[in-house]
């Protein structure tokens, strides 16, 4: 009855181990397709007009302008819900030039594994 007892106790530790290092890589996995699917959507903004991107994600959280006439736009998810989901913080920074257009793109992601 005792090694019955181990046998099942020692399968289920297994199984429940198993279970979760196949969890935390499939996590993992999800994570680093949106985080491909996040670079790919913030580096298509390049170039577009800022007013096509306010009028597509709404109104930034934050909104610097420069002595140069350059500015910096800055979202966040959340609260932001017009960008595509992802665990944890992302923060999203378009800086425009003069003309309205945007010349460069960023965006960080942190989160606790």
């Amino acid at each position: 009855m005792f090694f019955v007892e181990v046998s099942v106790f020692l399968l289920f530790l297994g199984l429940f181990s198993g279970w979760m290092l196949l969890s935390d890589r499939l996590t993992r996995r999800q994570d680093a397709r949106r985080a491909e699917c996040m670079s790919t959507l913030v580096d298509s903004l390049k170039g577009m007009e800022i007013t096509t991107v306010l009028a597509r994600y709404g109104p930034p959280r934050d909104q610097f302008s420069g002595s140069t006439g350059r500015s910096i736009y800055t979202w966040r998810r959340p609260p932001s819900n017009e960008f595509p989901e992802m665990r944890g913080l992302v923060v999203i920074t378009l800086t425009v030039n003069e003309s309205g257009h945007v010349v460069d793109t960023a965006w960080q992601w942190q989160h606790q594994d």
